[in-house]
């Protein structure tokens, strides 16, 4: 089923350790970017940096080598973005 629109879930679970899923749909193929920073805005990782088909797609991240703390994670695409925080506690 393709979604109908751009959507950008909350990570679960949250407060997370030391992994976390994030999910997100996407209604047509598209350049996308999922990226994680920490709070003073600095890039920790991307999750995926490429071209994605339409559907509904899942990504774990594995904190375990990142300190405890809030961490933003960003969905961009050619026509959507979109950011959520996420709590990592250890």
């Amino acid at each position: 089923i393709i979604p109908n629109q751009y959507t950008l879930n909350q990570n679960y679970p949250n407060p997370f350790n030391p992994s976390t899923v994030i999910e997100f749909s996407l209604p047509e193929a598209t350049d996308v970017s999922l990226t994680i920073y920490n709070i003073l805005g600095q890039k920790v990782t991307e999750l995926v940096n490429g071209n994605l088909e339409a559907g509904h797609y899942n990504y774990q991240w594995n904190a375990r080598d990142v300190a405890t703390g809030i961490y933003i994670y960003e969905l961009r695409t050619d026509n959507f973005v979109s950011v959520k925080k996420m709590l990592l506690m250890k």
